[in-house]
């Protein structure tokens, strides 16, 4: 079951390719060489080393890729698969645990994710995990003795919680995992299914804005997350980003974690001090984005360097309109994940199968900000990363209207 592209995609495309050709000729004939990185998942600070890659891409072709991240998608995808007897699932609770309600992603999903079920009849228990296993596990058990209708859980890895997803799926409970890459050992079945989002599109997105940025010249420090295998890799798809575009970029990785978080401005400090010329720092999530900046000042080097970051939300794109520290901040369209997460539970409730869905992404930049409303009714619309009309198809989807 796939999603069938619009026509105003398909002619959103066409508009692409004609700013592909206008910014490959503005870029000229650079052309950026691959080199190596090491495993960011070894424990270790990595960094990348000039000139040991095989591969190369034209500027210009990035500097357009770059170009096409900026813009607002024409069409959200929407499932075409309907769903039937939506209508014997009133009543029915279902728990939403993010990770950690820190980040401001998770806060959008959740309210668009009630809202999206109250449509259809049904209620939402938001549980925080508080980045914490022994408070994960609680919400999975609060829901499993409510008998909850399904649960849902945001950036929560399968083994930090695998007890109770157990006991949860021998209780007929559907468990829906969003924002994770899926686990080997634990594949979907019709009680697991996983929403993997777009983290590691959000990482490539703003690996190739610092290389164009930096004419392929970047010194970056990467606040790298080492909360789950999901967020390592998600900065292993950075890396190998800037191993096969950027010769000479060199990246070191800042490991940092949501458990230790009042240290993150002091490590990101000691980071830049230990690599001088550093003229990039990236925080992996937005979550992290203060004390990032904090760090970056305490280093005394806040006027050489560029911030960017990824998981967009409003107060990312306030800094940016204000233009503090933040010069690039890719996000996922948090609304409408809302929905495609109420999309995919209902149709577990119901036994049906998951069709594959692609959460929108966008790059924001100090440029494009300037043509939004950075207002928190704009971030719950969904209008920053395309048209807001998807509550409705959703609604239509399930019989609804």
């Amino acid at each position: 079951m796939m999603f069938m592209r619009s026509a105003p995609q398909q002619a959103k495309r066409r508009n692409r390719q004609r700013k592909c050709v206008s910014v490959a000729i503005l870029a000229g004939t650079m052309l950026l060489a691959a080199c190596g990185s090491s495993d960011p998942a070894d424990g270790t600070d990595s960094s990348t080393s000039p000139g040991a890659g095989t591969g190369s891409v034209s500027g210009g072709d990035l500097a357009a890729t770059v170009a096409d991240l900026s813009d607002r998608d024409l069409s959200n995808p929407i499932p075409t698969e309907p769903i039937s007897r939506v209508d014997e699932l009133h009543g029915k609770k279902v728990f939403y645990i993010p990770i950690t309600q820190q980040a401001p992603q998770f806060a959008v999903t959740g309210r668009t994710l009630t809202a999206a079920l109250g449509a259809a009849g049904l209620t939402v228990q938001i549980c925080n995990g508080n980045s914490n296993p022994s408070d994960i596990t609680a919400c999975v058990n609060q829901a499993v003795g409510a008998n909850a209708g399904a649960i849902i859980t945001d950036s929560i890895p399968y083994a930090l919680a695998a007890n109770g997803f157990a006991a949860a799926q021998a209780k007929k409970i559907p468990v829906l995992i969003t924002d994770q890459i899926p686990d080997p050992a634990h594949k979907t079945g019709p009680l697991l299914g996983y929403l993997e989002g777009a983290g590691k599109t959000q990482l490539r997105a703003i690996a190739d804005w610092v290389i164009v940025d930096s004419g392929g010249k970047a010194k970056v420090v990467i606040n790298a997350s080492t909360d789950s295998p999901s967020t390592q890799a998600y900065i292993a798809t950075a890396q190998e980003e800037f191993s096969a575009h950027c010769p000479d970029c060199k990246v070191t990785l800042n490991k940092i974690s949501s458990a230790n978080f009042p240290l993150i401005a002091s490590s990101t400090s000691s980071a830049i001090l230990a690599n001088p010329g550093v003229n990039y720092v990236i925080s992996e999530f937005e979550q992290y984005l203060q004390p990032t900046s904090t760090g970056v000042q305490q280093s005394g080097k806040a006027t050489s360097v560029k911030g960017a970051s990824t998981a967009a939300q409003i107060n990312g794109l306030q800094m940016l309109e204000s233009e503090k520290f933040l010069h690039a901040d890719v996000g996922q369209a948090s609304a409408y994940q809302g929905w495609a997460d109420a999309d995919a539970v209902l149709r577990m409730m119901l036994g049906e199968t998951l069709p594959e869905y692609e959460i929108p992404i966008r790059l924001f930049t100090r440029e494009n900000v300037k043509e939004l409303s950075i207002t928190s009714q704009a971030e719950a619309s969904g209008e920053w990363f395309g048209p807001t009309d998807f509550p409705a198809r959703f609604k239509t989807l399930w019989g609804l209207s």
